[in-house]
Formats: structure tokens, C-alpha cells, sequence
């Protein structure tokens, strides 16, 4: 029973919007609608067994012939925006529905636009080019989601001459224009060519000024830091630039000759098309450099495969090869993608090899072939093969440039150059053609259109380009459809869209073409359909408005856009929608924002997830666990309940348990987790987002946990078991889970799927968070342990498996049912198709994932989900406004265990996780706020540690945020006692257990322990010998006991470090493993890292270090302190000090005095004004008297009105008092202020201070994924 297709339209509510425009004001004008009839019988053709159709469904029409009226166009959402250049506007469609776009309204501005670009978040910009068109031109920033004059236009920015295409980076970071400094239409002036780079803000709003860097080609003049390489053509009348002065026209040739054309964008790199020059331009954009250019070279059409019908006074058709003639590509349309060949996944470049020539005031680069040797020009070498081809019906008609092939001493022409190659071609980075596709445009245009094979768009004729560029590939877009990646290459002249399949960048193949013209009707009437493809935008299936493919062609000559349907074919018949659809994750891990290693953010899995359910109403969205816990910084300081309200929002149904739900304990995860998801405080351990069917009451047959539960889809009855490893009891504190036990998945999950069956599910689904180390689909069906166990012992009852747990991505058929994983963090969505009989039975599941970052283009495969953002966003406020104070600083980078290719490595011994260790052995035995017994030594778990703590460029400060990316667990310290020998033994489990997830877990260890080791030995006697502050330690001592120190996590025995458990004395300290790293920062000053060879292999020898730490405070030796919660700090019973303000008024650019009183001598404080927020650093430590002070020095342009000063100190309640900020005094007077002599500035936001005189300016860093400061790890997680 196949579900119906299902098409919406979205409506759009539209505010009153202006009908005027002031010079350089973005004007909004109501328009009409303005559709055009398609035309009849457009011109189709496909290859055999082609894998997707194009075919035409809606178009808009200006009515305006041959005025640039439709260029370049973009989707954003349900609208697209068309450049009208000439008109100086671009115009907005409603595209709800593609068969019929309407206008809703024009954005204007002074000048001609060419191009624009829209980020997935609605900032939009367009490139105008001054009415001088020499002259600098603009950016003018808009928000794509505003619908009144009023809000819409942002601001602009000046940038280069002629900017005549600007696109924004994947990332959303940099708008990047092509600056065409193009001469004055009479050649007087030549301004220079470059590259623009905008620095973007985060939100939707205009860069300033400031953000604006050139990239130009002065490096490359004669005499410059780089040498332009061969190839790259600098020619033509050498004319000064508009602000020439006095400098050599020699000193800028370079830089005015080149033309930057079109621009794509991968990571940080951008590739620039210098059409003319017949080159493309590599651009740094982080340095705003071109580091390179590379010349692309001729095509040689004089051999086989690169033919041409080089007359249009043949009379025919004839494509023939010719010795001597070169084409030169000149690409207009340039774009990138990923692909993998011979398994390595590389950048390729895709052109659509256009051709140009310059051609201004009295110097025209082109000159057809019967006219050389006339005017002056020199004639072709009569001993070159092309002296035989001048004639009318051969080369004599061609337009080639009269700037290549001449022979050395310049008095003939050996060889000569076509303008374009009539082809698209495929390069690597490096310039290194891939392909070529020679001939074949013109070919099947020859076979599909024989009457108008190379006609013009102006007029209809047979082969009225065939003496100049052919078919004239303008311009191309390239989109993904069913796994496969296809270039969709516009014919400015002929007309149409040709499609080739690319994802094999060294053997594309093509597909189809289709040209939505009738030759036989006038040119300028709205019968001839589209002329001109200009600007050419692929919009996937998840960013459309239809959740369909569609093309959208901006067509100059025609002044149409039309829209274009795009179905994946299977046996030539589009793919249909399955009855049900079943979207999987597992081990999202609270990865809120987008990062790195291809995490799209709570958002785009939430829009992703809306787009496949407007496919296929029928469809839902579970999980297999790991929802929360090892979460980001974003999700983590706020215990998760972001995450779970995102996913909420985005529509998660269904959700088994992970060892992870359980970090906090069983009674979080049923006192606060659940409730959450239930959005019922009263909500009991059963629940759908809970599932746990071998999660028992310990010692009863009595589920703790709902085992399973069932949901009707359209009529289906569809159960969803769930299971948790069975390792979990090792993985979380032991603690909160005593009351509770894990048993056997396969036996639970068996007697749960015959419970639902029996029930009446007509279709069982296993969530299982256990999963395989690997993803090959063979070695799955065959291997042992846990999963390979439940793989193989899963009931009939059960037709498909879902897991989770190893952080991999598979879709694998074994049994005859499907067993798939979506990898972690978002990064993937799974998906099981169902499909029914017609008597409502089970015929087939079918198991794929999908990337949510598309793997060949690298932007999200859908736009973010509005509500979803919402909620993303107020937790990225919270934890931004917890995360900036900085906790202290570091002397260098502080790294996890790493691979030789940098990846992290948790059987490697590490700087971070000794100096982790470190920080627990401080915390208990220097820290002045503990009062338990000393500890001698400390552990800590590699797979504890969840990022590097980076040195960056601001002096090694370290924020919160920082130290929380570390150990976002939060763990309490736990101090116990092991004698040497048992301590020996927790050394030996580094090794792990058979069935374990990684065969080694390097322990990190603290200062003056030491240990000799030999991988080699057998297992249990791996140690060798062990050392204690520079005694050793007898491995076989039964007797004596040493107090340690470990996060509660391992002394649970947690990690399958099980005899932690078997220790004595355990003692919970009370302290946050967080904060107590905090506090170390701040007590001991800039942190070294710690040496890694306190593990060392047998033969070397161990770090000789100094016993203790620097800073304040002494080993205690009271008794021990009442922990209380852990992670749960008492509140004082009053304030634990008293903060004096010099005033409570202080003025812009003045300075506020702040005295804080009743401190413990050595307390450090940290302190933040808000509402910015801005951090206060460098905060003296209490004196003897328990009094510190400090003066804040208020930026002049921080604003006006009330603001709050926030003083903490480690777990203590903040103490916050009221600040008022006034206007700054008048030039010339004395700012009021709240005391006297600063000791401290402002830099970049960020309050500093100066210290006895001396200038504390550490810049801080702001801690963002992309800038590498404090990179989370994106592997398996230590519990996995």
C-alpha cells in the first residue's frame, strides 16, 4: 500500500512593503505576478540508462528581451532572488510552488548588479558595481528572511572595482568577490583585478569596513615576492589604473591585466577564474593572499575526441580536428567538489570552459582567421599544417586571439588559439587537468538539435556561433541525487542545461539535456522560451520547498527563470517514496552547533528530518541512545537540557538508553532527564525515550525501564525495543546505579520483541547500544562478542537492528535483515524503508544512511529548522555568558594521546592526562578548600579527556569553556586507598579485557609517581616497576597502602579498572573534577604540561621533576569535609564576602573602582560585567587580611545604562552588584569616575588589567571549533 506523494505550499504572509528607493537604500517593491508559458515540446534527450530526468515545471517571466533581466539566481528556503542587472535590483520569487513563481518584491540600489549570495541563516548579499564602473564598488548586506522595506537592508561595504560575483564560504564565514576590474568601455583606464574577503558576522547582520581585506596580484608583478608562472596571459594595450598617480605603469601591468571572473569556495580556499588569462587564481582566504595561479594550458584540437565546427559558412554541420589549433579554456562558471578515487577522497575544480576576449575602445584581441596577414597583422606561417585550412568552409571564419601561436621572431603564426574550449573540464587544485569533455557538446547537439546545432540566442540558425565559441558553456552547478554527483552546465548561446554524472572526477558520463526553447517562435516573444542561461543553481531535495530536486536557470536574454524538476531514475522510472520511513541516530552526544569532522548541529538534523517527513508523512525519528552525556560545552553546562529540548523540537519519537543516559545516575535519569523529554514533571521511569528492556531492578525480574513500545504509522503497528550495553555497569558510576543491574540483550531483547509481537506489532525494530568496532558489513556477520552475539541471536520476532555505542556508520544486511549505525554526533542520519503488501504485511526493510553534511559539496543538505535554532541558540547565550572568564593560562599546547596523523590516540600515555592527574593529586592534598587526608597519587582515564587544551595566540589563556571541553563529565574526586600491589594491577588493566572496545587505555598519572612498562610481556605482568616520589615501589607489597586519588568514575571501577573498586578508605572529596581544575589554574599560575614519560618503556628512564605544586595553600590535615552532591556545591548561608564599589555610576571611558573584603587569604576571585558580557582578568589573590581590589577601566563605547558585576569564587554563589554606565563626559573634561588609578584597559572587548604597573593585555581567544583552539575530539567515546 504505497503512500500517496505528497506536495505542499507553504503559504507566506507578506507585511506592507515600501515603494521607493533613496540612493544606495535597498527599496522593497510589491510586484505582480509574472509567469510565461513553457514551452510545448522542449528539446530532451538522455543517454541509455540514464539515473535522473530533467524536466521543466514553472518558469517567471520579466518581459523584458535582452536586458540582463534574469542572471544570476539563488534559492533561499520557499524564495529564490534574480539578479535584473541592468535594472540595478534583484528580484524575489515566492517559490512555494515551482509550477507558479510569483513576485513579491525587488531590492534596488545604486549601480548595476551582477551577483548575490545567501547563507543558510538569511544574510544575504549583492555585488553592485558603481555606475562608473571603473570605480569601487559595493556589497550590500540584506536579510533574506525580513518581508518589510524597513528591516530588510543590513548596510554595505566597499570593495573592488567591478565586483562581479560574490559567493559566500560553506562555513558562513567569509563572503568572498571577484573583483573584475574591468577597463573603461575606451580603454583610458585599467583598474586593478582582486579578490575581495569579508570577515562575516555570526548573526544576521553587515560586516563593517573593517572587515573588508583585498587580495591582489601585486606579488606576481616583475620584481614581486612570487613569479607568475608561464602560461598565464598578461597582454593588451598597457593603460594606467584610476588611481595610478605616479606609479610605473610596469609596476602594476600584472595586477590590471588579470580579471578576476567566478569564484568557488572549499574550507578556507578559494579558486578564482581569470578567464582572459586562461588561468585560475588560488586565494588564502584566512591571510587574504593569492598564493598561486595556475595556467591551464591549451587544448589541442587537433586530436581525436577534441573536434569543432569552427564555420558558420558550411553549410552544415562538420566537427573536424585541425593540427596547429589550440583552444584556450577560459572558464567563466567554476565550481568544487569532493570525490574519492583509488579511495582517497580529494578537492576537484569543474569549469565551464566559456571563452572571452578583450575587446575595448580601439584594441579587439579577436580576429577571424582569413583576416591575418591584413592590417598590419601577421599571416600564418605558410609551413604550418593551418596554412591549408584559411578557407571560409575550414579555419577562415574562426574568431581566434591575435595575442598566441606566433613564432619566436613574431612574423608568423605557427599555431593558433580559439577562445574557449567548447567543453567543461575537470581539474585538480593543483591545476592538473583531469578531464576534458572535448568534443561531445557539440556532438550531441548535433544528434539532438540538427537544425540549430550551434545556433545563437538572439536568433534561431543552424550554426550561427559555430566561427566563435560553439554552444558556449556559460556557466554550471553542481548537486548530489541518490549518492551520485552531476554538473548541470547552462549554453548561453544554443540554449539548455546538459547534465553529466561526476562522481568519478576522471570518467564522467553523460546523462541528459534539456532545452526549454522553440526555435520556430520570434526571439523577443514570450513563445521562444528561454534564451541565454546565465545563472544556474542546484537546490537539493532538503532545501527545497517541494523536498523534490529542482534546477533553477537564470535566462539574460529571455529575462526568464524557470524551474526545473529533478527525479532520480531506476530503470527509467523515478524512485518513489517508501510506505514508511524510519530515520535512526545514536550517539548525539549533545552536539548542539556545527563542527568540524562533518557535525551539522541540532538544526540541520532537525530541518533534515522535517524535509524527509514532507517526502513521506509516514515517517519517524528514533534513537539509539547517547542522546546526552560526553556532550558539548554548549549542552554540557547546562546538564543537557538543551539537547533534549532540541531534539523535542526537531521530533524525536522514540529513544532507547545508552550507557551515557546514566553518567548522572538512574535517579537523574528518571527524576529530571525523563520528566523532560515527557514535558511532564510527574513522568515515570517508562517512557518512550527511555527504552531499556535488560535494564532490571537488581535482584528482580522487574524491569526498570520500559522495555519497549509500539507506534501506528498510518495504520502499521511498528515496535521499537531497546537495549543498553551490557558493559554500562563498568562505564558509570556504580554509585547511581546500585539499585539497578544490565543484563543479557539478547535474551531481553528476544522476550520484548515477543511481548510487542504478541501485542499485535506488525513490524519490530531493535534500538541495540552496542555496535561493532568496524563497518565492514562481512566482518560484522561474523564476529564475536556482545554484538556479533546479538547480531546472530536476535529472534525472528526482530527485522531490523538499529545500534549505536562504537561510533560508526554502516548499513549492512545480515540474516536477511537489515543492522545499521548513523556514526555519532549528527553527523548522519540512518534510515529503514519499509515497505507493506497490499494487505498491510511486511514485503521488505531496506537499511542506507545519509550524510547530513553532503560529503561531494560540504555544506548541510538542509537549511537549520527555525525552532530547532532557537533553541541552539539561547544554549550557545548561556553557555557563552558561563564559558568567557578565564580560569588561568597555559605555557604550551596540552595534548590528548595522538596517532602519527594527529587523530587521538587513547592507548598513547599523554600530557593532558598527567596533567589532569596533576590537578586531582593539587585538589587533594595543596588545595586549601580541602580538608580530607592527602593523597599521593592520582589517576586519570584517556577516554575522560574529550579535548586538547591549545596555546593559541592570546598568551595561553584558558576559559571555562576550555577546561569544561576537557572533562565534560562531571565527575567528583574520590580518594582511596591501594597497596602497590593493587596499584600494579590498575597499571596492568590498562591493557583491556577481551571484547573491550579498544585493546589499551593509557593512564595518566601525576607528579612523582612513575611506572616502567614492557607492551610486549605477557598480559599481568606488563609493569615492571613502579616509583614513588624517587623510591620504588615493591610491585608484590600486599601490605603497605598508599592514598589515591581518581575521578568516581574509575573508582567504581569504571573502564574495566576494576580493582579501583577494590580499594579501601574511599572517601567522595566533594570536588567537581571542573573545578577543581579551575581552582588548580588559578592557585598554581601558568600550567606547563606535564612531562608523558612518567609511563616508560623498560631500558628508559622517568622524568626527574620537583615534588609539589606552586601557588598558595598547604597538604591538609584536618578531617575530612562533608561532600555533600556531587557537582552540587552548597549554598552559603550568607554571602561568603562583601564587594564595595568606588561608585555605582561610572562613564564611558571611565574607570570603576572594586574592593572585595572577607576572602580566606590566597582566595582567588574572578569577576564579569555583564550585559556584554566582558571578563575581568588577573585579579590579585586575597591579601593576609582577606581583602583584594582592583579598578576596571569601562571601554568608551560600552553601553549605556544598568549592568550587573558578577564576583565568584570556585563553587562559592556569585555575588553580583549593580553598575550603572553613563554617557562619556564632553572633549575636554574629566570623565566621573568610580575611583582612581586604573590598572587595567580594554582590548578587543575583553577587560584587562594592569598589575603593580605592569600591563596584563593577554588577547582573550574566542573559543570557536573552526579556529582549532580547543578541538573536541570526534572519536569513540571512553565508555564509548
Amino acid at each position: 500500500m504505497p503512500s500517496p506523494a505528497r506536495s505542499r505550499t507553504v503559504p507566506r504572509t507578506l507585511a506592507a512593503v515600501a515603494t521607493a528607493a533613496l540612493t544606495c537604500t535597498l527599496a522593497l517593491t510589491p510586484l505582480t505576478a509574472a509567469s510565461a508559458a513553457l514551452v510545448t515540446a522542449p528539446i530532451t534527450d538522455s543517454a541509455p540508462g540514464a539515473t535522473l530526468s530533467l524536466t521543466p515545471i514553472g518558469t517567471h517571466e520579466t518581459g523584458k528581451f535582452d536586458a540582463s533581466a534574469a542572471e544570476i539566481v539563488q534559492s533561499y528556503r520557499d524564495r529564490l532572488y534574480v539578479v535584473n542587472a541592468q535594472a540595478g535590483s534583484v528580484t524575489v520569487l515566492d517559490n512555494s510552488d515551482p509550477t507558479t513563481p510569483v513576485e513579491l518584491f525587488t531590492i534596488s540600489d545604486a549601480g548595476t548588479a551582477n551577483s548575490l549570495a545567501i547563507r543558510d541563516d538569511g544574510l544575504g548579499v549583492v555585488a553592485f558595481e558603481a555606475e562608473d564602473k571603473t570605480a569601487n564598488g559595493t556589497l550590500v548586506f540584506f536579510d533574506a528572511n525580513a518581508d518589510d522595506a524597513a528591516s530588510t537592508r543590513l548596510g554595505a561595504v566597499t570593495v573592488g572595482a567591478l565586483p562581479d560575483m560574490v559567493t559566500i564560504s560553506k562555513d558562513g564565514a567569509y563572503a568572498v568577490v571577484a573583483n573584475e576590474g574591468e577597463p573603461a568601455d575606451d580603454f583610458s583606464l585599467d583598474p586593478e583585478g582582486s579578490i575581495g574577503v569579508v570577515a562575516l558576522p555570526k548573526t544576521v547582520s553587515a560586516p563593517a569596513q573593517s572587515a573588508v581585506r583585498i587580495a591582489g596580484f601585486g606579488a606576481f608583478e616583475t620584481g614581486g615576492s612570487k613569479s607568475l608562472p608561464a602560461g598565464v596571459r598578461v597582454f593588451g594595450p598597457d593603460v594606467a589604473a584610476p588611481d595610478q598617480g605616479d606609479k610605473p605603469l610596469a609596476a602594476n601591468r600584472v595586477s590590471r591585466n588579470l580579471e578576476p571572473e567566478y569564484i568557488t569556495v572549499d574550507g578556507t580556499t578559494a579558486y578564482a577564474a581569470l578567464q582572459e588569462a586562461n588561468a585560475i587564481a588560488v586565494v588564502d582566504l584566512a591571510k587574504a593572499e593569492v598564493t598561486k595561479i595556475l595556467p591551464l594550458g591549451l587544448k589541442d584540437h587537433g586530436t581525436t575526441g577534441n573536434g569543432l565546427d569552427a564555420s558558420d559558412k558550411d553549410g552544415g554541420i562538420t566537427i573536424a580536428t585541425y593540427a596547429g589549433l589550440k583552444g584556450m579554456y577560459m572558464p567563466d562558471g567554476i565550481q568544487s567538489y569532493s570525490a574519492a578515487v583509488g579511495g582517497k577522497t580529494s578537492t576537484y575544480l569543474v569549469t565551464a570552459n566559456e571563452g572571452d576576449a578583450r575587446e575595448w575602445g580601439d584594441y579587439a584581441e579577436a580576429v577571424r582567421v582569413k583576416d591575418l596577414g591584413k592590417k598590419g597583422l601577421p599571416a600564418v606561417c605558410a609551413d604550418s599544417p593551418l596554412a591549408a585550412k584559411l578557407g571560409d568552409g575550414a579555419l577562415g571564419r574562426l574568431n581566434v586571439s591575435v595575442e598566441n601561436g606566433l613564432r619566436g621572431d613574431g612574423s608568423c603564426y605557427d599555431e593558433l588559439s580559439s577562445l574557449g574550449g567548447r567543453s567543461f573540464s575537470i581539474w585538480g587544485t593543483d591545476g592538473t587537468l583531469v578531464f576534458d569533455s572535448g568534443d561531445q557538446f557539440e556532438r550531441i547537439l548535433a544528434r539532438v538539435a540538427p537544425d540549430y546545432f550551434n545556433s545563437n540566442h538572439t536568433e534561431a540558425n543552424l550554426d550561427g556561433r559555430s566561427d566563435d565559441k560553439g554552444p558556449e558553456p556559460e556557466n554550471l552547478s553542481i548537486g548530489t541525487v541518490g549518492g551520485r554527483t552531476y554538473a548541470f552546465i547552462g549554453f548561453e548561446r544554443v540554449g539548455g542545461v546538459i547534465v553529466y554524472d561526476i562522481t568519478d572526477p576522471k570518467a564522467p558520463t553523460y546523462v541528459t539535456y534539456v532545452n526549454n526553447r522553440d526555435f520556430s517562435a520570434a526571439a523577443d516573444s514570450p513563445a521562444a522560451g528561454d534564451l541565454g542561461p546565465e545563472g544556474i543553481q542546484f537546490i537539493g531535495a532538503h532545501r527545497s520547498p517541494t523536498g523534490q530536486p529542482l534546477l533553477a536557470v537564470g535566462n539574460e536574454v529571455s529575462g526568464t527563470t524557470t524551474l526545473y524538476s529533478v527525479e532520480q531514475l531506476v530503470g527509467g522510472a523515478p524512485v518513489a517514496q517508501p510506505d514508511i520511513r524510519v530515520l535512526t541516530i545514536n550517539d548525539f552526544h549533545g552536539r548542539l552547533v556545527p563542527e568540524s569532522g562533518g557535525v551539522a548541529g541540532a538544526a540541520v538534523l532537525a530541518g533534515a528530518v522535517d524535509t524527509f517527513r514532507q517526502q513521506n508523512p509516514n515517517t519517524l525519528l528514533v534513537s539509539a541512545g547517547d542522546n546526552i552525556g560526553a556532550s558539548a560545552f554548549e549542552s554540557f553546562i547546562d546538564q543537557d537540557t538543551p539537547t533534549i529540548d532540541a531534539l523535542k523540537t526537531a521530533g524525536l519519537d522514540v529513544s532507547a538508553v545508552g550507557n551515557h543516559e546514566f553518567d548522572r545516575g538512574f535517579d537523574d535519569l528518571t527524576g529530571r532527564v525523563i520528566p523532560r523529554f515527557e514535558e511532564n514533571a510527574d513522568a515515570g521511569a517508562f517512557s518512550d525515550f527511555a527504552l531499556g528492556a535488560n535494564v532490571f531492578r537488581k535482584g528482580t525480574d522487574e524491569h526498570a525501564l520500559k522495555p519497549y513500545t509500539i507506534k501506528e504509522v498510518d495504520g502499521t503497528r511498528i515496535a521499537f525495543v531497546g537495549t543498553v550495553t551490557e558493559q554500562t555497569a563498568g562505564m558509570v558510576s556504580p554509585q547511581g546505579i546500585a539499585d539497578i543491574e544490565f543484563r543479557d540483550q539478547v535474551a531481553s531483547a528476544n522476550d520484548a520483541a515477543a511481548d510487542a509481537v504478541a501485542e499485535g506489532a506488525d513490524v519490530v525494530v531493535l534500538l541495540a547500544h552496542e555496535g561493532s568496532a568496524g563497518s565492514d558489513c562481512a566482518a560484522i556477520a561474523t564476529e564475536s562478542g556482545h554484538f556479533g552475539d546479538l547480531v546472530r541471536g536476535a529472534s525472528d520476532d526482530i527485522d531490523a537492528i538499529v545500534s549505536a555505542h562504537t561510533h560508526q556508520k554502516y548499513a549492512c544486511e545480515i540474516g536477511g535483515r537489515p543492522v545499521i549505525q548513523a556514526h555519532q554526533y549528527g553527523t548522519t542520519l540512518g534510515s529503514l524503508d519499509i515497505e507493506l503488501t497490499d494487505a498491510g504485511d511486511l514485503e521488505s526493510i531496506t537499511g542506507s544512511t545519509v550524510p547530513l553534511i553532503d560529503p561531494a559539496l560540504g555544506q548541510p543538505i538542509a537549511f537549520p529548522d527555525v525552532d530547532t535554532r532557537a533553541v541552539v541558540a539561547e544554549a550557545v547565550r548561556v553557555a557563552d555568558e558561563k564559558g568567557r572568564v578565564q580560569v588561568g593560562s597555559i605555557t604550551a599546547d596540552i595534548m590528548r594521546g595522538k596517532t602519527a596523523s594527529g587523530s587521538e590516540d587513547r592507548g598513547v600515555h599523554s600530557t593532558l592526562g598527567n596533567t589532569v592527574a596533576d590537578v586531582y593529586l593539587w585538589a587533594t592534598s595543596q588545595n586549601p578548600a580541602y580538608g580530607g587526608r592527602d593523597a599521593e597519587v592520582a589517576f586519570m582515564n584517556p577516554g575522560g579527556l574529550r579535548a586538547d587544551l591549545l596555546f593559541g595566540d592570546d598568551g595561553g589563556a584558558v576559559s571555562y569553556r576550555e577546561v569544561a571541553n576537557v572533562q565534560p563529565f562531571a565527575n567528583t574526586l574520590v580518594t582511596l586507598e591501594l597497596t602497590p600491589a593493587q596499584i600494579k594491577q590498575v597499571l596492568e588493566e590498562q591493557w583491556q579485557p577481551a571484547g573491550a572496545s579498544r585493546p589499551k587505555l593509557a593512564m595518566g598519572v601525576s607528579k612523582g609517581f612513575s611506572f616502567e612498562y614492557d607492551p610486549a610481556a605477557p598480559s599481568g605482568s606488563r609493569i615492571r616497576s613502579m616509583q614513588l616520589n624517587g623510591e620504588q615501589l615493591a610491585v608484590d607489597d600486599t601490605t603497605t597502602t598508599i592514598r589515591v586519588v581518581t575521578n568516581s568514575f574509575l573508582a567504581g571501577g569504571g573502564d574495566n579498572f576494576a580493582t579501583f573498586a577494590t580499594g579501601s578508605s574511599a572517601t567522595d572529596s566533594g570536588q567537581v573534577d571542573l573545578q577543581a581544575t579551575v581552582e588548580f589554574f588559578a592557585a598554581v599560575g601558568p600550567v606547563s604540561p606535564a612531562p608523558a614519560n612518567r609511563a616508560y618503556l623498560s631500558g628508559e628512564q622517568p622524568p626527574a621533576e620537583q615534588p609539589g605544586f606552586p601557588g598558595p595553600g598547604a597538604p591538609g590535615d584536618g578531617e575530612p569535609t562533608e561532600p555533600g552532591e556531587p557537582g552540587e556545591p552548597a549554598e552559603p548561608a550568607q554571602p561568603w564576602a562583601t564587594v564595595e564599589l568606588g561608585s555605582t555610576t561610572v562613564a564611558q571611558g571611565g574607570t570603576l573602582a572594586v574592593t572585595v573584603t572577607g576572602l580566606e587569604p590566597g582566595q582567588q576571585t574572578a569577576a564579569t560585567l555583564f550585559s556584554d558580557p566582558v571578563a575581568v582578568t588577573g585579579i590579585p589573590a586575597a591579601d593576609e587580611a582577606g581583602r583584594t581590589a582592583f579598578s576596571i577601566a569601562i571601554p568608551r563605547d560600552f553601553e549605556v545604562g544598568a549592568h550587573r558585576l558578577v564576583v565568584t569564587s570556585g563553587t562559592l554563589a556569585p555575588i553580583e552588584v549593580g553598575v550603572t554606565v553613563t554617557a562619556a563626559a564632553p572633549a575636554g573634561t574629566i570623565a566621573v569616575t568610580g575611583g582612581t588609578a586604573p590598572i587595567g584597559f580594554a582590548v578587543a572587548g575583553i577587560l584587562t588589567l594592569a598589575l603593580g604597573g605592569l600591563l596584563v593585555a593577554a588577547r582573550r581567544r574566542q573559543p570557536v571549533a573552526s579556529s582549532g583552539r580547543s578541538a573536541a575530539s570526534t572519536s569513540a567515546s571512553s565508555a564509548t
